[in-house]
């Protein structure tokens, strides 16, 4: 009998897939190879970002004491249920994303500190200002949703609840010609975007993350989560929603074109042997943000063969959580590529790697 072998995962990897990564979950698959001719022309490696030309072309950059595997075959499975614990969620808030996000707030407290206020103010261009507890509406939504900034690896998942931001704008007068809505924290922090769009993908006022209500030690706790845009509008502790008429619409900041597809392999092989035989199990996330991820593929021998595993149903609000379990016939080093394609035919122009060794 062939061992099972599973290298060791980094946090993300852990707390993504120990938390819904069940086999089968959407189904496994036996993944169809893709000869490098076909997988390297021109078709969805070259793509435009306004003025941006990104080409996700690879070099053959190995030496000849790497084994190379061709055409690699294995057993694929992924979903998109996984969820970053708070704790890890909050903290990449308030740390290494902090120019590029939004502000971070105190939403996690010691027990027996602060208090849940989901109290806001609603005022700009309506007839009437008014003041709402968000968490006293009855059209509560719960969903999965990531959360990614515009540059740097993908970060952080949470089942959040809350109301949709629409429910608050239906209950305001607005005057003729409002398009924009800013979400205020305590800070003052608040970015505007057009009132259509954060209908149109419907932004959600948030309480609860992971279960757990959110509270603070002044101010209100809310925050605003935004499916498939950039962390930037993730909002906290909001005191104030402004509902304004603008001179010209908004502009929504979108990922960065090198960074747009994003894909990591959440394994670390230290103090992992594996032997000729072993199934080993790859593991990882993708997100692009805006387009659904329609396969993740892999190459064992520096790009010039790909195995392309379909994500068929993947949705572009959360992350496709992804394991590959393969084995392999002859000892030595080796090294694994690992790249998403989306619906709308973008390959990632920043790949991922792993090398590790079979005894």
């Amino acid at each position: 009998m062939r061992r099972s072998q599973k290298i060791a995962s980094g946090v993300m990897g852990t707390l993504l897939l120990a938390s819904g990564a069940t086999a089968g979950a959407l189904g496994v698959l036996k993944p169809a190879s893709a000869q490098a001719e076909e997988s390297l022309s021109p078709t969805g490696m070259v793509h435009h970002e306004g003025s941006h030309t990104v080409s996700a072309n690879l070099a053959n950059l190995l030496d000849d004491s790497y084994t190379r595997m061709a055409d690699v075959q294995g057993d694929f499975v992924f979903n998109q249920s996984g969820t970053t614990p708070n704790d890890e969620l909050f903290n990449v808030f308030g740390t290494a994303i902090l120019t590029m996000c939004s502000k971070p707030a105190d939403e996690l407290v010691q027990a027996g500190e602060g208090k849940a206020n989901f109290y806001v103010n609603v005022s700009g261009n309506i007839r009437q200002t008014f003041s709402v507890d968000v968490s006293q509406l009855d059209d509560e939504q719960g969903v999965y949703m990531g959360c990614s900034c515009m540059s740097g690896s993908p970060f952080g998942q949470a089942y959040v609840v809350g109301v949709p931001l629409a429910s608050v704008v239906e209950m305001a007068d607005l005057e003729e010609g409002v398009n924009t809505v800013t979400a205020y924290g305590a800070d003052g922090f608040g970015e505007p975007l057009p009132l259509r769009y954060a209908l149109e993908k419907n932004a959600l006022l948030v309480y609860r993350v992971n279960g757990q209500e959110l509270r603070s030690t002044a101010d209100s706790s809310l925050q605003l989560w935004m499916p498939e845009t950039v962390a930037h509008y993730f909002t906290r502790n909001i005191v104030d929603i402004s509902l304004t008429k603008e001179d010209v619409e908004p502009e929504v900041q979108s990922v960065e074109p090198m960074y747009r597809n994003k894909i990591e392999i959440s394994n670390k092989v230290e103090d992992s042997v594996f032997r000729v035989g072993d199934q080993v199990s790859f593991e990882g996330v993708a997100d692009d943000l805006g387009s659904p991820i329609a396969a993740v593929e892999f190459s064992f021998d520096d790009g010039d063969t790909w195995t392309s595993c379909a994500t068929e149903g993947a949705t572009a609000d959360k992350w496709v959580n992804w394991s590959f379990t393969t084995s392999f016939d002859q000892p030595g080093d080796y090294h694994m590529i690992a790249r998403a394609r989306t619906a709308d035919g973008v390959v990632s122009p920043l790949s991922a790697s792993l090398d590790f060794s079979v005894k």
